[in-house]
Parts: C-alpha cells; sequence; structure tokens
C-alpha cells in the first residue's frame, strides 16, 4: 500500500475500552491511517464529530443507546462524506440486511483477520464497498424477494430500533429520553412490537430475541 499525503482518519466506536485499545494500537501502527477519535456510544461519537474531521468509522454494531441502524442513516446525512465499517457479529438475522438498507459502506465479523480489516478500511476510504465473505451468504437474500427467515423481518426499523433496546433492559422512560419519543409513544410501538410478534412480555422478547440471534442468552438474566 503506497503512503497517502493525508493518513485515513478513523474514529472508533465501541463500548468495551479493552476491544479499542486493540484496535488503536493495529491502525495506528498501519502506514496512512491513525485513530484521530474513539467513543464509548453513539451518542458520543455524534457529537465528537461536530468538531472532529473523520473519514472512517468503524463501529460494533450493538452499541447502546440509538440503534445503529438509525445512526448510520443520520451520519450519512449529515457527513455525506464519511464512511462506515460496521463490525457484524455472525448470526444476527434481520440487522445485518438492516445496515445494507441504511447505507453502510463495509460489513466485517469481529473475528476477522488484522490484515483483512486494515484492507477493508482502505478499501472503503477509497470509494468501494467491502461485506466480508463470513457474511456474504447471510445478505443474498436480499437481493430478492426475500422470504421471512425472522419475525423480528416484520418489525419496522424504528420497532426494530426500540424492540432492541427493550431486550437491552432499558426502560421505557429511559428510551423516550433517548430516542425523543413521549412514554406514550414508546408504549405504542412496545404494543405494536408485541402485538406483532405475538408476544405479551419484555421477557419473552428476550427469549425471542436469543432464539433468533439478536441477543444472547446472558441477557435472560438482566431481564428476569
Amino acid at each position: 500500500m503506497s503512503q497517502s499525503q493525508n493518513p485515513i482518519r478513523v474514529m472508533l466506536i465501541d463500548d468495551y475500552q479493552l476491544l479499542r485499545a486493540g484496535l488503536v494500537k493495529l491502525i495506528q501502527e498501519e502506514q496512512g491511517m491513525e485513530v484521530v477519535a474513539q467513543a464509548d456510544c453513539v451518542e458520543e461519537a455524534l457529537l465528537q464529530l461536530q468538531s472532529t474531521p473523520v473519514d472512517i468509522v468503524l463501529m460494533h454494531l450493538k452499541q447502546p443507546g440509538l440503534g445503529g441502524i438509525e445512526v448510520t442513516q443520520r451520519l450519512i446525512v449529515e457527513h455525506p462524506e464519511l464512511r462506515i465499517i460496521v463490525m457484524i457479529p455472525l448470526g444476527l438475522g434481520v440487522l445485518p440486511s438492516r445496515m445494507l438498507r441504511a447505507g453502510a459502506s463495509g460489513y466485517i465479523t469481529p473475528c476477522v483477520p488484522i490484515a483483512e480489516m486494515l484492507w477493508t478500511i482502505h478499501l472503503v476510504h477509497s470509494g468501494q464497498r467491502y461485506i466480508s465473505p463470513r457474511i456474504t451468504s447471510k445478505l443474498e437474500k436480499i437481493t430478492a424477494p426475500e422470504p421471512r427467515t425472522s419475525p423480528f423481518d416484520a418489525l419496522s426499523e424504528r420497532e426494530l430500533q426500540v424492540a432492541l433496546m427493550l431486550i437491552d433492559s432499558q426502560k421505557v422512560n429511559l428510551i423516550s429520553e433517548k430516542l425523543s419519543l413521549s412514554r406514550k409513544t414508546v408504549y405504542s410501538y412496545r404494543y405494536r412490537i408485541f402485538d406483532k410478534l405475538q408476544l405479551s412480555s419484555d421477557v419473552e422478547l428476550t427469549i425471542l430475541a436469543v432464539k433468533h440471534g439478536l441477543s444472547d442468552a446472558s441477557s435472560l438474566v438482566s431481564s428476569s
């Protein structure tokens, strides 16, 4: 890779500080790249982007607060020149295809080889799109009328966002505050989610999410 006059400016968004520290070291050692910003959550990242020029955002798909889908859409609208690479754990059902529609430019798994991650950053910065081969098979169905493989496919983007926050054990008051919605509106979304998925409680929602790969079994502890 030839040296660039201006290094690629990377922002990392992940709530695991140890993981971020490892990524910082790897990226800083790569010729033509530098980490210019880090954030624990997407809300913090949005604030930093107001004053810090960034070329590439590398973020984990499941972040606390605003959902990854909405964040990607907002970033593209507010910063059209920004390129977003999402780290997507395998087996997240509907979420990867929703992120593709939202406009992210790169898709890799957290267990991707280091060389592939760095190459993805270079490739996406050049204006190309990259999807890890381990994820491609999960996304092939979106090019044709896609069969419903998960009950969560029935949810709108906002309903899915609220559902993920409920699965994350976030209370209605907190969801209302983070999404700038009234409590009544959040309850309305919650009712529609339960109706579409034929559920009656947050615990049942979490169990269904674990079954379809949108959460892990540890979520059941905090939801019980």
